[in-house]
C-alpha cells in the first residue's frame, strides 16, 4: 500500500513515523508534500522519504492520501485537484465536514477522521466518521492506518463534537490535572519535575486501568478508597465542591463551541 501526505505538519509527521515504526509501510512507500520546496528538501533529508513537488503527483502515484493541511487552505488545495478513482482520502482537518468535503471529493471516496495530540506517543484516539458510501476494504485500511498510532472509533458524524470534547480538547485537561497536583506537591517541598514524573505515571496507569478494567470507573474508585483512609478524604472534599459541575459545564462547552464553528463553516 503506498500511502501519501498532502500537507506534513506535526499530526502528519506523527502519523507517518506510527505506520514506519509498525512496519505497515515502507519509506519507499510514502511519499509528501509540502507548501514549499525548502520545507520539502528539509523533510526529505532529515526522514529519508520522497517529497514531491505537487498535491497532485502525491495523489497520483498513491493508494490512500492523507489530507493534512491547514482547515483555511482546504477549499483552495482541494480546488486545485484531479482526485483519482482509485485513491482513498483520508481527511484530518478539523472544523471541515464531510458535507463540505463532497463537493470536491465523491463520498465513496473520502473518510473524515480525527486523531488526537497523542498521535505523537502512538497512544491516539481517532475517530473514523461513518460513510456508508465507503466500502469495507476502505474503511480497514483506515482503521489499519490510525491503529498505527493507538486506537479508532467508528462514529456517526453529528457525535464529533461529544468526540472532541472527550478525546481531542481532554488532553489539555488532563494535562491541567497532571500540573495542579504538581504544584501542590511543591508547595510541600517535592521538586516540579519529580512530581510531574509521579503524577504522569499515576494518571497513565489509571488510564489504562479504566480502560482494561470490567468494573465501572466508580467501582475502581471505590477499591482505591479504604475505610476512613485517605482516599475517601479527597474524593468526598472533590464531590462536596464544584469539581464535577465545572467539569460538565467544561464539556458543554466545549461541544457547544464546536458546533457553533461547524455551523459558521457550512454557511
Amino acid at each position: 500500500m503506498k500511502i501519501g501526505f498532502i500537507g506534513f505538519g506535526n499530526m502528519a509527521k506523527s502519523i507517518a513515523s506510527g505506520l514506519l515504526a509498525n512496519n505497515i509501510l515502507e519509506k519507499k512507500e510514502l511519499s509528501f508534500s509540502t507548501r514549499s520546496k525548502e520545507s520539502r528538501m528539509a523533510i526529505e533529508q532529515e526522514w529519508e522519504i520522497n517529497g514531491l513537488a505537487s498535491n497532485q503527483a502525491v495523489l497520483d502515484c498513491s493508494d490512500v492520501v492523507l489530507l493534512s493541511v491547514k482547515p483555511y487552505q482546504v477549499d483552495q488545495v482541494l480546488n486545485e485537484l484531479s482526485i483519482p478513482s482509485n485513491v482513498l482520502v483520508l481527511s484530518i482537518v478539523a472544523g471541515f465536514g464531510s458535507e463540505q468535503l463532497n463537493q470536491y471529493i465523491p463520498a465513496e471516496q473520502i473518510i473524515r477522521t480525527m486523531p488526537n495530540l497523542n498521535a505523537q506517543v502512538n497512544e491516539s484516539m481517532t475517530a473514523l466518521v461513518e460513510n456508508d458510501k465507503i466500502s469495507t476494504a476502505d474503511m480497514e485500511k483506515a482503521k489499519l492506518i490510525f491503529n498505527a498510532i493507538g486506537e479508532v472509533v467508528v462514529i456517526p458524524e453529528d457525535q464529533l463534537g461529544i468526540f472532541i470534547a472527550l478525546a481531542g480538547s481532554s488532553p489539555a485537561l488532563v494535562f491541567l490535572f497532571i500540573d495542579i497536583l504538581s504544584r501542590t506537591a511543591v508547595k510541600y517541598g517535592m521538586p516540579k519535575d519529580k512530581a510531574t514524573q509521579i503524577t504522569s505515571q499515576a494518571v497513565l496507569g489509571s488510564g489504562k486501568t479504566a480502560k482494561d478494567a470490567s468494573d465501572s470507573p466508580w467501582n475502581l474508585i471505590d477499591n482505591v478508597s479504604s475505610p476512613g483512609g485517605i482516599t475517601i478524604e479527597a474524593i468526598l472534599n472533590l464531590l462536596g465542591s464544584d469539581f464535577s459541575s465545572s467539569l460538565i459545564k467544561a464539556v458543554d462547552e466545549m461541544v457547544q463551541k464546536n458546533d457553533d464553528m461547524t455551523n459558521n463553516s457550512n454557511k
